[in-house]
């Protein structure tokens, strides 16, 4: 008799709904809808815009091509900002992304891209590439806090 109470416990325990629990599908969608919205703002030339997808936390930077480029946001932005006041027009497209939901507050964003840009000067440059971004929610907004970028190589066969 006195062990029914302590199975009666476990039995409501086990059917309790987990503390940690989230929808990732949910969390996926969002993070979709913001990386489109990323890619319009690069699309527009919005500098102003664009800056309010890196998180300011001082843990952020972005890796290029196998090595640390941007230590902090700062130095991204002002080479973001450079960027997007010298090109006449871009035309960035992605090709393929996926989501990872790590936790609530947590996810990974792998996608591959194709972006034509025109300078001011009539130099053009188009970039085949892949990214991969760690992205964390600061204050209900979804930040990139780690990134690499890389374009895509020829490789010997």
């Amino acid at each position: 008799m006195k062990t029914l109470p302590l199975i009666l416990i476990l039995a409501m325990s086990a059917c309790e709904k987990p503390k940690n629990s989230y929808d990732k599908e949910k969390i996926a969608i969002q993070v979709a809808d913001r990386f489109e919205s990323f890619v319009m703002s690069m699309n527009e030339l919005s500098g102003e815009e664009l800056s309010t997808f890196y998180s300011d936390d001082p843990r952020f930077y972005w890796v290029e091509d196998g090595r640390i480029q941007y230590a902090n946001k700062e130095a991204l932005m002002v080479a973001l900002t450079g960027l997007v006041q010298s090109l006449k027009s871009t035309n960035l497209e992605i090709l393929k992304s996926e989501v990872e939901v790590l936790d609530e507050g947590s996810v990974m964003l792998f996608a591959e891209y194709e972006q034509v840009a025109e300078m001011k000067s009539g130099f053009s440059f188009n970039i085949n590439g892949a990214m991969t971004v760690l992205l964390q929610k600061e204050q209900g907004v979804w930040k990139f806090l780690v990134g690499h970028s890389s374009s895509k190589k020829q490789r010997g066969g």
